[in-house]
């Protein structure tokens, strides 16, 4: 019986699958108005499918897969529903009661074909709801494996990775030495650099303040030179005067620098001068008792030359003949110099002029060079901010594009929030209802799972805590080791550099001790030098007493030689022959003797030169020797201070050798103390496995009760499914009334074309009303179609929602999700809609600012083109302004240079000191020869002008001169014509 109620069961399925498709066609047409009280149910459904994803977990696929395909299932299935069409199709029938002639067709049993109207909607919807369930089935087998491969591998991985952390502790040690290494010279370097920088920045103040006050000083200068400059212009002689103080101020600025230096090394010389003054003294001392012997021995002299000076007497009247006629020669000198003066007067007037000439050029090419150089720096300036802003635009061009990319990608990402958003709000709602449900069976899993959870947290903490621990000893252990070798390596440099500075100050020392010695012998030397040179200046004063001597000698020798002469005169005028006397013989004698004398001085003033000049040059060497020395002292006082430097740094590092030891014995403390947690470690590890296998085992249990659940769940969906049937079946019955009514209709049009229109009036009306009625109650069974076709589709969304809530349990008999987890899973994505909220209200805040920035600098970019625009034409204005000015101003100079000179000459003229040395025929000449070289040099300028454009600047106030002096030319012309 129950193989013969299977094989009826499947072939009515099959029955029913046709006559669905059959039923298709006509379903077209009624679908729009069936789908509006069913979308927004199945929208819901639809939405919360794919979110269900994300929230609730998922059971495993083959659970489903047994329960859709349960043989035993369909069969039972099926037989419910052949059962429950019968009985439909029996209630119908009594319930139409229909006529007789259709007692036939009453007794066929209808079934719909599966392309039927009727039906394509429900089975569009089950396709639908499948291939979801499909899609979904397929994504959990894939998230399944994936999360299979990752355990796996991250199984190995963290045995690798425990197997390489023993290997890794050693090597850590060694980083934690090499780091204390590094750290160590990290701060010498940062101390040195500390030094450097209060160093630099001492220099750096210092060079401010020197700058200040030269800019002070530069500024204060400018300013008088201002003043000179418009003190130039009015009067021509206070000008050479202050032009004269400002060369003055300028050498006394240049020579400021090198007083500056010389102060220090006159107060070295000032040392040596008091002791050569002590000296000098004594010499002087000497000198006076020697003047005053001379005193005496001059007084005797006085009465011998009061006796020649009688004789002298009778020669001055002689002299004074001969001083009339030096006086006469020298009237006839004086009139010939005063001529020589007027034309060297006039030579330096055309001299002053051409160098007054000559200054004037020179400033206004210093201020031509000026003004080409600021308009230089304005042209380098303009070019660089035309660089800059055209920088800024392409800059502000390519953030704009980034950021419309940027825009449309966040548009994008917030679309797909907000889609996000509404579907979480959707499961949120269908989550909360289920939640509310189900809370009071998950009450006290809950808890243990809370309880388990705290605990497997805490231990999870305290494991990673003690991991923390041990890293961090062990990277203190390696710094510390790795300090200790930098603090050797530290150590050894320092020796290293105080042997070098050792050997340093001994070989400073030696070139201490050397110049020392240097210097001693130099004394030495200077002794005998200055014993050498008094000498020398004794035999000089005994000398010059000789030589005075000598030369009374010889005046008196002299005279008596003139009376010789006189008499030796009158003696041939006597006798009128002139014999060499005796006295004659002697007195050439004497002439040789005093010409020998005069070769002896001359020599010995040239050897006393020669000792003079030796005798500065060994001051000189003495006064470089005793830079040296104090150079060397500096130096050996520098090096000293260094030792005493270093001597204190290797101090404070023995102190932290000592502390590096300390804190190593403390580190190999705390290793032990890590090696005895991670035994502890290890013990909780494995107390931490036999729990999770006790879990593992609950969950076995709960599993199975999830199970029973489940099969509850099912027997809920056949009931359903039994209710869907029974449903069609209705559908079915009111579509075969609706063709027993077509029938009906037909006969009644085919009696009414057979009976007489007069007869049965009567019959026609009745059968019109009947008509009406029918329509009617087509009407009625329409409608009742339309309904019963929502409703199916309503048990298709309804047998989807309990897949779910199907597949919800058994997932949470397998994760045991609480109310917490969704809470947190909530709070989450609202926290995270806020954010994309907050962040997408970001962008188009930088967007609009980015925006307004970007019309604020086109307008600003505009705004200074128009202003570059406008200040270039102003620039070109004032520049030909400038040049106009500044040839009136140089016309004007050049002028009253002129007419200065005129004054002169005319004051000159009024005075009667200024005569004229050519006449006007030469005047006429020389300015015709000068007025045709200037023809040339202006024809030879245009050539060059034309030739080489560049240089018409530089030409141009030549030009123009040479433009107005041939103006001048041609109106003299015009009025000597």
């Amino acid at each position: 019986m129950q193989s013969a109620g299977d094989e009826e069961g499947r072939e009515e399925g099959s029955s029913r699958n046709e006559r669905d498709t059959n039923l298709q066609d006509e379903g077209d047409k009624a679908e729009e108005g069936a789908t509006e009280p069913s979308a927004p149910e199945g929208d819901s459904q639809d939405q919360s499918a794919p979110q269900s994803d994300d929230t609730v977990p998922q059971p495993h696929p083959d659970l489903i897969i047994v329960d859709e395909y349960n043989p035993a299932a369909r069969n039972s299935v099926q037989e419910n529903e052949a059962h429950l069409l019968n009985l439909n199709t029996s209630e119908a029938m009594e319930d139409q009661q229909p006529p007789p002639e259709d007692e036939e067709e009453e007794d066929e049993f209808i079934v719909l074909d599966p392309e039927h109207p009727l039906v394509r909607r429900q089975q569009a919807a089950l396709s639908i709801q499948l291939n979801k369930q499909l899609e979904r089935i397929n994504l959990e087998l894939k998230e399944k494996l994936a999360v299979e491969k990752a355990v796996t591998s991250h199984m190995q991985e963290v045995g690798v990775e425990m197997f390489t952390v023993q290997e890794q502790l050693a090597r850590l040690q060694n980083k934690l030495e090499d780091g204390h290494q590094t750290k160590a010279q990290a701060e010498a370097k940062h101390r040195q650099t500390q030094d450097q920088l209060e160093t630099i920045k001492s220099q750096y103040s210092c060079t401010i303040s020197q700058d200040r006050e030269a800019e002070a000083s530069v500024s204060r200068l400018q300013t008088e030179l201002d003043n000179v400059m418009q003190h130039l212009l009015f009067t021509q002689g206070v000008s050479e005067d202050l032009h004269s103080k400002v060369k003055i101020m300028n050498n006394a600025r240049r020579k400021a620098g090198a007083e500056k230096t010389q102060a220090e090394e006159q107060k070295m010389k000032q040392d040596l001068y008091v002791e050569r003054l002590t000296k000098d003294m004594e010499r002087l001392k000497q000198q006076i008792e020697m003047y005053e012997a001379q005193t005496s021995a001059q007084a005797e002299e006085t009465l011998a030359t009061k006796e020649a000076l009688s004789e002298a007497e009778m020669e001055m009247e002689s002299l004074l003949v001969t001083r009339k006629q030096l006086l006469q020669q020298w009237n006839s000198s004086l009139t010939g110099m005063r001529r020589r003066d007027e034309a060297f007067s006039a030579m330096q007037d055309a001299m002053c002029e051409i160098e007054h000439q000559v200054i004037l050029l020179d400033r206004e090419i210093e201020g031509y060079k000026k003004s080409i150089t600021a308009e230089q720096d304005q042209n380098e300036t303009l070019t660089i901010q035309l660089n800059w802003s055209q920088m800024d635009c392409t800059t502000s061009k390519k953030l704009i594009s980034q950021k419309q990319a940027q825009q449309e990608a966040l548009q994008a990402h917030y679309s797909t929030c907000i889609r996000t958003l509404r579907q979480t709000e959707q499961t949120l709602t269908t989550l909360k209802k289920e939640a509310s449900a189900q809370q009071t069976e998950l009450n006290d899993q809950r808890r243990q799972l809370e309880k388990e959870s705290s605990v497997r947290l805490d231990l999870e903490k305290k494991i990673v805590t003690n991991m923390q621990q041990k890293l961090t000893h062990n990277k203190a252990a390696k710094y510390s080791q790795r300090l200790t070798s930098k603090m050797a390596s530290h150590k050894k440099e320092k020796m290293c550099q105080l042997q070098q500075l050792e050997n340093e100050i001994l070989t400073v020392r030696l070139q201490n001790q050397q110049v020392d010695q240097h210097v001693n012998s130099l004394a030495v030397t200077q002794q005998a030098l200055d014993e050498e040179i008094a000498n020398y200046n004794k035999l000089l004063t005994l000398n010059q007493n000789n030589i005075s001597s000598f030369v009374t000698l010889i005046n008196q020798k002299q005279t008596a030689i003139a009376t010789c002469k006189t008499n030796i005169c009158q003696i041939t005028s006597s006798t009128g022959h002139d014999d060499l006397s005796p006295l004659q013989i002697k007195i050439q004698a004497v002439m040789g003797q005093i010409e020998d004398l005069a070769v002896n001085i001359k020599s010995d003033q040239q050897l006393w030169m020669r000792q003079q000049e030796t005798l500065v040059g060994l001051t000189q060497e003495i006064e470089s020797n005793s830079r040296q020395m104090l150079k060397l002292q500096t130096d050996y006082t520098a090096m000293h201070q260094k030792k005493i430097r270093l001597q204190s740094q290797i101090e404070s590092e023995h102190r932290e050798e000592k502390e590096l030891e300390k804190n190593l014995k403390t580190l190999k403390r705390d290793l032990v103390k890590l090696n005895t947690l991670l035994s502890k470690n290890g013990q909780l590890s494995h107390a931490l496995e036999q729990e999770n296998a006790l879990t593992e085992m609950d969950f076995v249990h709960r599993l199975k009760e999830a199970e029973r659940g489940c099969i509850e769940v099912q027997m809920k969906h056949e009931k359903t499914h039994e209710e869907k049937e029974r449903l069609l079946n209705s559908l079915l019955e009111a579509e075969r009334q609706i063709m027993l009514w077509e029938k009906k209709i037909q006969l009644v049009k085919e009696t009414r074309s057979v009976v007489d229109t007069e007869v049965r009036q009567g019959e026609i009306q009745v059968m019109k009303a009947e008509i009406h009625r029918m329509e009617v109650r087509l009407n009625q069974l329409m409608k009742q179609r339309e309904r019963l076709l929502r409703e199916s589709e309503a048990t298709v969304a309804r047998r989807e929602t309990i897949v779910l809530r199907r597949e919800a349990m058994v997932h949470n008999s397998h994760k045991q999700t609480t109310k917490g987890d969704l809470s947190r899973l909530i709070q989450g994505l609202q926290r995270k809609t806020q954010e994309t909220h907050k962040h997408a209200e970001e962008c188009e805040q930088v967007i609009r600012e980015l925006s307004q920035s970007q019309v604020s600098l086109s307008d600003n970019l505009k705004k200074q083109k128009q202003q570059l625009i406008e200040l270039c034409g102003n620039g070109y204005m004032l520049d030909s302004d400038f040049e106009n000015l500044q040839d009136t101003k140089d016309r004007k100079l050049a002028h009253l240079v002129a007419l200065q000179s005129r004054t002169k000459r005319l004051q000159g003229v009024c005075k009667g000191s200024y005569k004229a040395f050519s006449s006007s025929e030469s005047v006429g000449e020389a300015l015709q020869g000068q007025m045709e070289r200037m023809h040339a040099a202006s024809a030879i300028l245009h050539r060059i002008c034309e030739e080489f454009p560049q240089h018409q600047g530089a030409l141009r106030k030549t030009l123009k001169t040479l433009a107005e002096l041939t103006q001048q030319e041609q109106k003299g012309t015009w009025e000597s014509g």
